[in-house]
C-alpha cells in the first residue's frame, strides 16, 4: 500500500514539473530584454588572440553577429555571411562574430572549422549589455558608421532583407 501510494506521489510531482516546463516552453518570451537605439562601446577577447572594442569598428557599416558552435541554426547562416562579407567587405562593410561558446579555444575550432575570414571575438557581460542581452541565438545586428542600430534580425538571416539594408548604408 505504501509503495503504491509512493508511485502516485512521483506520478504527480513528474506531472507537476512537465506542466511547469510546457508553460515555460511555450510562454511568449521576447528575445530581447531592451534594445538601446546605440551600441556601447565594449571590450573583449579576440578569438585568434588579443583584445579589441567596438570602437576600433566605428567609422564603417558593422554586422555584429551572435553564434556559437553548438547552434544549428548558427551553422546554417553562415553561407550567408560568407556571401555578405565577399560582396560588402571591399564597399566597408566590417562583420563581428561574438562566439557564445564556453570558452576561447571551442570558439578558435569553430572559427577555423568553417574558415571564417571575419573578427570573431568571445561573449562578456559588457559585450552583452551593449547589445541588449539577446535570449536568443542567432541574433544580428547591423549599426551603422556612427553606432547606431540600424537593423536587427532574430534567427537565420534572411538574406535579401539583410542584404537591402546594408547596400543602404555602403552605399
Amino acid at each position: 500500500m505504501r509503495n503504491k501510494s509512493f508511485k502516485i506521489a512521483g506520478f504527480i510531482i513528474l506531472a507537476a514539473l512537465l506542466l511547469v516546463a510546457y508553460r515555460a516552453i511555450t510562454a511568449n518570451v521576447e528575445p530581447f530584454r531592451e534594445i538601446p537605439s546605440r551600441i556601447a562601446n565594449f571590450s573583449a577577447i579576440e578569438i585568434d588572440g588579443g583584445r579589441t572594442t567596438f570602437d576600433e569598428h566605428k567609422g564603417k557599416a558593422t554586422l555584429v553577429v551572435l553564434s556559437a558552435s553548438w547552434c544549428p541554426a548558427c551553422i546554417a547562416e553562415l553561407n550567408t555571411l560568407k556571401n555578405l562579407h565577399k560582396e560588402f567587405s571591399a564597399k566597408g562593410l566590417s562583420i563581428l562574430m561574438v562566439s557564445e561558446d564556453d570558452n576561447v579555444k571551442i570558439a578558435s575550432r569553430f572559427k577555423k572549422k568553417y574558415a571564417m575570414p571575419w573578427t570573431m571575438v568571445h561573449w562578456n557581460y559588457d559585450l552583452m549589455n551593449a547589445l541588449g542581452n539577446p535570449r536568443v541565438i542567432p541574433v544580428s545586428y547591423l549599426v551603422d558608421s556612427d553606432g547606431k542600430f540600424d537593423y536587427i534580425e532574430a534567427g537565420i538571416i534572411d538574406e535579401n532583407r539583410m542584404r537591402r539594408a546594408i547596400k543602404a548604408l555602403v552605399k
